[in-house]
């Protein structure tokens, strides 16, 4: 629940553009990535929570979908375009795990296209039949800090920095509130729709020529569903990889309760494959393995890191954290830039999972 409450805090609790800067980006990101096979970004400002991906493959007779998004009126957006390219049936719908910016959705694909199937790993919608708990007490979080932000701008008369507290500033941050309430009424409102095919390991699908290969897969959850076709040679990996926006700059997710080593496995398994397009969970497609290899790099140097620095004899998390040196990776994500601190933070909180799977045990918080 603490990764679901902070990813929430992170992104949704970003204030609203103040004067002069850019407005939101509320508009899908269209990518075409071969034929009949599109990528749907959906920006942070209008999803919320992350910057959710969708992908659309026209097949002979029908449509399959690859993940739904965080919230219903995105995914109807999402819907409305499909039906600008086809008037196909949208007749499979795949979720990659279980986190509520890749299933909301579902129930919208239902409600437009009767008799779509839902597939997942059998361990993702067990996950999701559990997982609604986590998803309220994450509103109540975010609502929380937003307000909370606000009242305390209002009644000190400052900024965060100390500054005096401009009247757009405090304007931004109703707004957010604002917004955060309508985002909140709208997620507390979907109606949870389950998979309707659960596998295994790996499922192999065809609808007409196109061959589809769903493989079961690590990352920021257990149970994840990878998509690969090998004919058009695309790895779809929801948040097995992920993306900044940008394109750049080292993965954005930290460490939770997942298997970093199998994780890194799944990478290297991923990395084998004849692939000319990755499509991460979140940001834009990327055209070759460059993003992949350097994230298993980096995954491999934290997890053999911290295993030599407990061979040595190192006693504390804080000894281990501080042999973890990594910054040459790091710097690869962002040419000329040295690592950023949310890096180092990232790099602290990998450590520590590795930590804690080496030596098969939990750490005090």
């Amino acid at each position: 629940m603490n990764r679901l409450v902070h990813c929430l805090g992170v992104l949704a609790l970003l204030a609203r553009p103040l004067a002069g800067q850019t407005a939101p980006d509320t508009v899908l990101h269209k990518e075409v990535l071969g034929d009949g096979i599109y990528l749907f970004r959906a920006p942070t400002e209008l999803d919320v929570w992350t910057s959710s991906n969708t992908v659309v493959i026209v097949n002979d007779e029908d449509v399959t979908v690859f993940d739904a998004n965080t919230r219903p009126s995105t995914t109807r957006k999402v819907i409305a375009e499909i039906r600008k390219i086809t008037n196909k049936p949208v007749r499979i719908l795949i979720n990659s795990h279980f986190h509520m910016d890749h299933w909301s959705g579902n129930d919208e694909y239902v409600k437009a296209f009767p008799g779509v199937q839902i597939v997942a790993t059998t361990e993702t919608r067990d996950y999701m039949k559990r997982s609604q708990p986590l998803f309220e007490d994450a509103f109540t979080s975010v609502m929380r800090g937003a307000q909370t932000r606000l009242e305390t701008a209002t009644r000190t008369g400052k900024e965060p920095d100390g500054s005096p507290l401009r009247p757009e500033y405090q304007r931004a941050l109703q707004g957010n509130v604002d917004e955060l309430a309508r985002w909140v009424a709208e997620m507390r409102s979907v109606r949870r729709v389950l998979p309707t095919i659960a596998f295994r390991d790996s499922l192999i699908l065809w609808s007409g020529r196109r061959e589809f290969r769903l493989v079961s897969a690590t990352g920021d959850a257990l149970g994840s569903t990878v998509l690969y076709l090998p004919a058009e040679r695309l790895l779809v990996t929801g948040d097995v990889l992920v993306s900044p926006e940008d394109g750049h700059g080292p993965p954005p997710w930290g460490a939770g309760a997942y298997g970093l080593s199998a994780w890194l496995q799944t990478l290297r398994r991923l990395d084998a494959l004849d692939v000319a397009v990755i499509v991460p969970g979140q940001g834009p497609a990327m055209h070759d393995k460059t993003y992949l290899d350097l994230t298993a790099r980096l995954y491999a140097s934290v997890i053999g890191q911290v295993q030599a620095a407990l061979e040595r004899g190192a006693g504390s998390l804080a000894d281990v954290q501080a042999s973890v040196q990594v910054d040459s990776i790091g710097a690869m994500y962002t040419p000329g830039k040295a690592p950023s601190e949310a890096f180092h933070r990232w790099v602290r909180g990998m450590a520590r999972q590795a930590m804690k799977q080496s030596l098969d045990a939990q750490l005090d918080d």
